[in-house]
This record gives structure tokens, sequence and C-alpha cells, in this order.
């Protein structure tokens, strides 16, 4: 059994999330945690491409929603549709007072079910930095392996992880 519910993203739900919590929270009727988008940044970016295609889309962002305590935790998702090579890449972040509970590995696994539910899905791919971090241990426990290193100008040495299909 999941502990967290994944919402899929739509326009409206990325608007709010932008606009604040108190926005968010009416749509989604839960709470909304502390720095739960982890990278925050990125919600302007990925708003604009919703905009482009207003539905939901299979391939995009997800709201991680811990059901018991209606508290959004998180938030991660696809980062596209598959490759030429059949191959879909994720990312997640955990809001830190929800962290070191399983939740992250959860959001992991159910991407997972997911990715591999599309017949056409070989592999999925996960990117960290370059260090053992909560996040690397996430991608270990969920079957990923480390395939690669490569600098990034921005971040540094960073790691690329894979799962295949089983």
């Amino acid at each position: 059994m999941h502990r967290l519910t994944l919402v899929d993203a739509t326009l409206e739900l990325l608007t709010a999330a932008m606009a604040g919590a108190l926005a968010l929270e009416e749509l989604l009727a839960v709470s909304v945690a502390e720095d739960w988008a982890g990278f925050p940044e990125a919600l302007p970016i990925i708003r604009a491409g919703y905009a482009a295609h207003p539905q939901a889309r299979r391939w995009g962002a997800l709201f991680f929603v811990e059901p018991s305590a209606r508290v959004l935790v998180g938030f991660g998702g696809f980062k596209g549709p598959p490759s030429e090579e059949s191959v879909v890449e994720i990312g997640y972040a955990i809001a830190p007072a929800f962290q070191r509970q399983g939740l992250a590995t959860d959001a992991v696994a159910q991407m997972l079910e997911r990715a591999f539910a599309e017949p056409a899905v070989r592999a999925v791919d996960a990117h960290t930095l370059g260090e053992p971090n909560a996040s690397t241990r996430v991608l270990e426990k969920s079957g990923f392996e480390r395939i690669a290193e490569r600098v990034d100008p921005d971040d540094g040495v960073v790691w690329q992880w894979r799962r295949m299909r089983p």
C-alpha cells in the first residue's frame, strides 16, 4: 500500500502553486508543508509548458499528498515523454519536515509503476548531486544504478542513475 497520493498537475494547480500556499490549499483541500516544492524555480517553467497544453499530462508534474494528514509534502514527476531511446526521467522533492520517512521512496516507486505500465518505456533515469546523499539512497533502494557522471555548470558534479524495466 502506498503512503502518498500522487496528484497529476494541471494548469490550474500550477498557477495556484505559484500564487502561494493558500491558493494551493484551497484547490487541493490540504494543508501545505513549508518548502514542499523543493525547487520552486521550476514551477514557472513547468507552468509555461502546461500553458501551451493545459490538459493534465501523462508525463508531467505531480503533487505528493500525504492522505492521512491531508498535507502536500512534495513535488516531482516526469521531465517529459519517453525519449527516442524509450527512457523517461523523473525528479522529486520532499519538504524537510517530512524527509527520512520513506515518502520519497514511495513517490519514486509510484513513478516507476506509472512508467513501466507503458510498454514503450524500457528505462527510467534520474540525476542527483555527485555525492552520497538522501536522494542517492532513495534511488539505490529503488533499484537504480549509477551509470554516468558529468559536470553541470550550475550544480557541479552530477550523477546519472538508471532503472531498467524489470
